[in-house]
């Protein structure tokens, strides 16, 4: 397998700016999978069941109803922190400043439904108060993580990091990146010790959270790897290498395609591209992850200047989603570019 090339380095060079421009244009404000529960027709929704089952009409449909059902594009924190990632425009970090909430995170501007809690608008959030925060902090700017402290919990002597304050679930990516940010040795171990044999993590700890997929694997192996750079900590190297082996094994095709679950391999997502780009690059294998652009690129890429969301086994989704699919393609095609110039890929 090869690295990138000249040639297709400035492929993915071209097609991040066309992106950039696309996503710019639209003011940075678009669709999410999740922005169901928007629409004016949620509020007759009777309970969790019904609130999911409509997040998931959106979610899964190849045909985009939002309109119909009075959703509108919204700006949300999460993809401003990515495009200012992906692109060191500090017009964005000033935009990032006006959306941070009273209690000194970041949110979604939409309600979610999560299997073991429900969210208000604009509930702050462990994974945008990270992304914004890490947005700033390659900036230069100075920005406290004073509100993932209070994301801190213990329980039976054991410390983890939550997703929201409202409730204590236990969500593997979420403490991994929480436990990367802080410097936490502790909530780190928490999920280190959770680790199945094969090197794989359940999502959560309820009966509920009991799947194993391919991007929120990725987060916890670049937390990994970032806690050890920030603390200089490698008692968990053996915990990311089995973990690193078991996923780079399991959730890629031969021809770069991502399946999405370790037992199954349908919708290809490219938000799984995105976050595979980034996993790959954060361990060294950079061929590994120009093999994923290009796989992306041929089959994900719309040329009127965004990523398609997901291809079926039978359908393709060609809904252009700016948190999910865009922001984080941005940013991931950057990283990917700036190493194959160091290389002189």
């Amino acid at each position: 397998m090869e690295n990138g090339g000249g040639e297709f380095t400035e492929e993915l060079r071209a097609v991040w700016q066309r992106l950039h421009e696309f996503c710019s244009a639209c003011d940075w404000r678009g669709y999410d999978p999740y922005d169901g529960l928007t629409s004016p027709w949620a509020r007759l929704l009777p309970g969790k069941t019904a609130r999911q089952a409509w997040t998931q009409f959106h979610r899964r449909n190849p045909i985009n109803f939002r309109r119909l059902c009075g959703i509108e594009p919204q700006l949300n924190s999460t993809t401003v922190a990515l495009f200012a990632l992906g692109s060191g425009d500090a017009r964005l970090l000033d935009l990032l400043a006006k959306l941070r909430t009273p209690e000194g995170g970041w949110g979604y501007p939409f309600g979610w439904q999560q299997r073991a809690f429900y969210a208000p608008p604009n509930t702050p959030n462990l994974i945008c108060t990270m992304l914004a925060v890490k947005a700033h902090r390659q900036a230069g700017r100075p920005c406290d993580a004073g509100f993932v402290e209070r994301l801190v919990i213990e329980r039976d002597g054991e410390r983890w990091i939550r997703y929201i304050l409202q409730s204590p679930a236990q969500v593997h990516n979420i403490n991994m990146m929480g436990a990367a940010l802080l410097g936490r040795r502790d909530c780190m171990e928490f999920s280190v010790k959770r680790q199945r044999p094969d090197g794989s993590w359940w999502y959560g700890g309820a009966e509920n959270q009991r799947w194993v997929d391919n991007f929120h694997t990725g987060y916890n192996l670049v937390a990994l790897r970032e806690y050890q750079r920030s603390t200089g900590d490698s008692s968990f190297d053996e915990s990311a290498r089995r973990g690193f082996d078991y996923w780079d094994k399991v959730f890629w095709l031969p021809d770069g395609a991502p399946r999405y679950y370790h037992n199954r391999t349908y919708p290809l997502d490219i938000h799984c591209c995105a976050q595979g780009i980034l996993t790959y690059l954060e361990y060294g294998e950079q061929a590994k992850a120009n093999h994923v652009a290009r796989w992306a690129l041929k089959n994900m890429w719309d040329e009127r200047g965004f990523f398609w969301y997901q291809r079926g086994q039978f359908l393709t989704n060609r809904i252009c989603y700016m948190r999910w699919s865009e922001a984080w393609m941005c940013w991931a095609l950057k990283k990917l570019i700036d190493a194959n110039e160091t290389t002189n890929c």
